[in-house]
């Protein structure tokens, strides 16, 4: 494990591999290492760099620190100036899909290419507005009852079913990856990045003329329809619908979604 310092910010990530960039950006309660199953293998023809996000795993952060898309979105930006990346292919899995988006939006420049997983670009008024109420609420959750309690409870909502039933042999490496969150910093997370804070980006996405790869698998409805608005909304973009899994796709079927994003990445790189 790697660690770039910043102001107020221990930002820990790993790199692996040669090649053209692509950076993993994971999703809420999870850490750099839940791609570890696409990254391995993909670094054979990559170099992966896959970072704690603010609020997660090994990452340190002072209690001022803010944790916000923007500012998390700095840090990766920060992170590829320290490895000399001119341009990454970037990867994102739900809030870190959000936080991809809002980096390619703000950085498209840098970004040789964008992969969504079980992703969206925010949300309006009023669903925008219930959300945010229901992160807050789950966010003074998680201080009064503590990691174990809301561990419990992250782990039982019906969007994870599908990769409980699927994959037992990880349970419980997940399990306790999310018990060793500081609870504080995964609270602030949730305040500060969560849907419901965030900005709509859907009508910013017609300017991203990069090459998307939209996945999201067959057994997450709200997602698969958020993929195809995606991918219509994308100037160069495809949908993947991946069959037996649901939200968290990669983790449910990381064979198959690790050579869609190796295909995906060796046609972005061919002359």
């Amino acid at each position: 494990m790697n660690v770039l310092r910043l102001d107020g910010t221990e930002l820990a990530y790993s790199l692996r591999g040669r090649g053209p960039d692509v950076t993993l950006l994971h999703g809420f309660t999870q850490r750099g290492d839940a791609w570890d199953e696409i990254a391995i293998p993909l670094a054979r023809s990559h170099r992966c760099i896959t970072p704690d996000l603010r609020g997660h795993g090994a990452t340190m952060i002072t209690p001022a620190t803010p944790i916000s898309l923007r500012a998390c979105a700095d840090d990766v930006v920060a992170l590829w100036d320290s490895l000399s990346v001119v341009r990454s292919h970037l990867v994102g899995y739900s809030m870190g899909g959000r936080l991809a988006l809002q980096i390619a939006v703000a950085h498209p420049d840098r970004v040789s290419s964008l992969v969504l997983l079980s992703s969206h670009a925010g949300l309006y008024d009023h669903e925008r507005s219930v959300r945010r109420e229901q992160d807050d609420a789950l966010a003074a959750r998680i201080a009064l009852e503590g990691i174990e309690h809301f561990t419990a409870y992250w782990e039982s909502l019906p969007l994870f079913e599908t990769l409980a039933r699927r994959r037992p042999d990880l349970t419980a490496e997940l399990h306790a990856r999310r018990l060793a969150n500081d609870p504080a910093a995964l609270a602030a997370s949730l305040r500060g990045m969560g849907a419901g804070v965030m900005r709509p980006k859907w009508d910013e996405l017609g300017a991203l003329d990069v090459p998307a790869l939209v996945i999201a698998g067959a057994d997450d409805s709200r997602y698969l329809a958020f993929a195809r608005r995606l991918g219509a909304a994308l100037p160069d973009a495809r949908v993947e619908i991946v069959r037996d899994a649901g939200h968290a796709v990669h983790l449910e079927q990381p064979q198959i979604v690790g050579a869609l994003l190796a295909d995906f990445f060796r046609e972005v790189d061919a002359p």
